[in-house]
């Protein structure tokens, strides 16, 4: 026999299997360098690499960003500035780190 259907009578259709994903290959994003992660100031490299240069006396060569060089031996360091004692002359010249480029062992 047949029914009518009813309005609300839902026909079920047999399921099938869903198609397998694609898988997408995984997107790397390259990772900065360690070295550009981590300020030399909160490993203690650069003060450790100031304070053997304020002991052992070496001279130096300071180049600033502007190209400048200026020789003698370094006298103190902070976490912002240091000093170096010109080999030239009888005074001392404070540097603020950011505008230094290199620092070199003659």
């Amino acid at each position: 026999m047949n029914s009518p259907r009813h309005p609300y009578h839902y026909h079920w259709k047999k399921r099938t299997e869903r198609p397998q994903r694609v898988q997408q290959p995984r997107r790397t994003f390259d990772a900065p360098d360690y070295r550009e992660m981590v300020h030399p100031e909160s490993t203690g490299t650069e003060s450790t690499y100031l304070r053997k240069l304020i002991d052992s006396r070496k001279r130096v060569t300071v180049t600033m960003k502007t190209g400048e060089r200026f020789h003698g031996r370094i006298r103190y360091y902070d976490r912002d500035c240091f000093s170096v004692g010109l080999s030239t002359e009888k005074r001392k010249i404070f540097f603020r780190k950011e505008n230094v480029s290199t620092i070199t062992e003659e």
